[in-house]
This record gives C-alpha cells, structure tokens and sequence, in this order.
C-alpha cells in the first residue's frame, strides 16, 4: 500500500472496535480523507495525543481501498478554547458537520483548508453563534451553493429596504418580484446587512459590529433550513447545540 504525508484538521472522531478510531480529516492537498487510526485509544498508543477533536497534525498513512489507515501522527496545533468551553466546541462541531457534507472527497481545498483556522481560533474569542451563522454561509459559498443577500434573485436589481428571501430561489427576492413567489419569507434591511457582513467577513481580522438577536435567529433559519434542504437530513451538531441551550 502506497504511504503519503500531509497536514490535517481532525474534524470527525468516532469510537471503532475495542481500542480503534475512525477518522473524518481534512487536508490542503487531499481535502476529505476518512482513515483508521488502529490502536489508538490505547494509553500507550503513539497515536493518542494527537488524534483528537480539531487538533491539526501532520500525519504519515497509507492508501486502503475503502479507508486509509494512520500510520504516524505529529500535533502541530491545538485549539484550547475548543477544549475547555463547550459551547465553543458545539458551535465547531457545527462548522466541521457543514464542511464535510459540502466539500468532495480526496480533491484538494487549500483556499478552505486555509480559511478554516482562523475561524475555529474566532469560535472561541468571538461569540460562537455568530461565528458558526457566518462560517456556514462561506462554506456555501466555497462549495458554489452560495446566496443572494444584496441582489434579487429573479431580477438581479440591487435590493433597498426591506424585501423577501427564498433560499429556493437562490435568496433576496425584491417586493416587485415576490408577487410570483409562493414560498418566501420577509427579509428586513438589518438581516440583509448583517448578511451580507457576515458572508465577506475576513477571519484574519474579523470586523466589531452590534447585532440583534431577532437578526441572528433570522440568519439561522435561513441557514439551516437551507441545509438540512440541500443535505436531505437533518444536522446532528444542532442536537448538541440545542442540548446545551446555547
């Protein structure tokens, strides 16, 4: 079997045999990798310290037919705040469910790969919330899913005030153009701003802005109904944000 190396974010973990992990990883040069790490939930096991939730590591695997295998692991980064306050790791966890149902397998992402630290070192100083609404629109975006925020959808005219959104029809939908549109839903001028802020945030330095909560509940709706439509199930990182209460 031939062996390759490359750097990763650890961003699924599930429990496998007795003592095994299977591994949902991401890379610059390969993007989705799933891989058996054998052993590893062994104390002793040379694979443990590394091959946890969100740490980055240098791995050495071997190619399988079905699944690749770990065969050495470094840890080149953590996120401790993703370690220690819970509703920062729900908030990811939502981050990395949505990434990896959008992006392919085995094609290379580095414009995603490099996006994604400074957005998991944001879900902890920044409020988590807000950060996974505007991840998940980014990550739509990358995957060429985006949406129209500022635009009608139908007509392309430049939207002013309060108008309609249907994610159906690829978002904003102007007062002229809604009379044709069954399913839509209102789209008030704050919500319009704050995602249209949100969707070109630079996460290397992320802007200070106010928000209302009615705005952030808003953008969820649209955000998850959007992707529990595109994905065709439901997401089970929101069972564990609504778990929490955050």
């Amino acid at each position: 079997m031939a062996q390759y190396e490359t750097e990763a974010v650890v961003l699924g973990v599930r429990n496998w045999g007795e003592a095994d992990k299977m591994l949902r990883l991401f890379s610059r040069e390969h993007g989705k990798i799933t891989a058996a790490a054998f052993g590893s939930r062994r104390p002793k096991s040379p694979l443990a310290g590394g091959l946890q939730m969100f740490h980055t590591v240098e791995l050495t695997l071997s190619t399988g037919e079905r699944v690749d295998t770990v065969r050495g692991c470094r840890l080149v980064h953590r996120f401790p705040h993703l370690e220690s306050d819970l509703v920062a790791m729900a908030y990811a966890s939502f981050i990395a469910e949505v990434l990896l149902e959008l992006m392919p397998d085995g094609a290379p992402q580095p414009e995603v790969y490099d996006w994604l630290p400074p957005v998991l070192d944001a879900c902890g100083p920044k409020t988590p919330r807000l950060v996974a609404l505007a991840a998940g629109f980014q990550l739509l975006d990358f995957a060429g899913l985006g949406l129209s925020f500022d635009a009608c959808a139908v007509s392309g005219v430049s939207i002013t005030g309060d108008a309609f959104f249907s994610a159906a029809e690829g978002g904003a939908i102007s007062p002229a153009a809604a009379a044709e549109i069954a399913a839509k839903r209102p789209y008030p001028e704050s919500l319009r701003r704050l995602l249209s802020t949100l969707s070109v945030i630079d996460w290397t330095s992320p802007p200070a802005f106010t928000v209302k909560r009615s705005d952030i509940e808003a953008g969820e709706s649209l955000l998850v109904s959007y992707l529990q439509e595109t994905f065709g199930h439901g997401l089970r990182s929101l069972k564990f944000i609504r778990q929490l209460g955050a």
